[in-house]
């Protein structure tokens, strides 16, 4: 499945049912900032994680994975990328070095490919090539997709235990200011800086633009 090089942006699901569950939590968006930051790190203040499981995401082994399920990490970031974006491989020595800063910290960074067409050993073989030795899961249903919003590869969601919607979506940073133009270095590292704004207990800001990648092709 080709991809088309374009701009784009990242969104969510859950549910339940049965008897009435009584008062529910105010969506984290309609909070006031300072609950909102409070609900990103006290656990007392976070709504409960949504039952939903994602089945059709799977390791690299096709073995089922949730990386926002029940075990996840207190943050988890979700990157897209592909095997055949050039922007988006341009970006691996970054996410390499985001996650190996996250691993004490308690971040958790996934690598998703959401092109059916990339065979596990497609992507293993992409991941050598580009020193990628990450967690990753394949999204051929484009569940995580839909969760995210993702629109583009590359494209970064950021999630907090019991909040259904990522707290962040968006570009890495700014170094691929618009198409056919990448600086040298970024001046703005959103998505570094938005897990730094949630360890805080702080709503990270949104993204100074839209992310610039390779478009996530519909489902045929």
């Amino acid at each position: 499945m080709s991809r088309v090089p374009a701009w784009g942006l990242i969104a969510v699901l859950g549910g339940a049912c049965g008897t009435d569950p009584g008062p529910q939590a105010a969506p984290l968006r309609d909070r006031p900032v300072a609950a909102r930051a409070r609900a990103l790190i006290e656990p007392s203040a976070r709504e409960p994680s949504p039952s939903t499981s994602v089945p059709e995401v799977v390791d690299l082994d096709g073995v089922p994975a949730d990386p926002l399920g029940p075990a996840a990490a207190d943050t988890t970031v979700l990157v897209f990328v592909g095997t055949d974006c050039p922007i988006s491989n341009r970006y691996a020595p970054t996410l390499a070095a985001l996650d190996e800063g996250w691993q004490s910290q308690g971040v958790k960074l996934w690598l998703v490919y959401p092109d059916p067409d990339d065979a596990p050993a497609t992507i293993r073989e992409h991941q050598r090539r580009f020193s990628l030795a990450l967690p990753t899961v394949r999204d051929p249903g484009h569940l995580l997709v839909a969760r995210a919003g993702a629109v583009v590869t590359p494209e970064a969601a950021v999630f907090v235990t019991g909040v259904t919607e990522p707290v962040y979506r968006g570009r890495i940073d700014d170094r691929v200011a618009e198409r056919g133009k990448v600086r040298a270095e970024a001046g703005a590292h959103e998505l570094r800086d938005a897990v730094d704004a949630v360890r805080r207990g702080v709503e990270p800001e949104a993204a100074g633009g839209p992310p610039i990648g390779c478009y996530i092709s519909d489902l045929r």
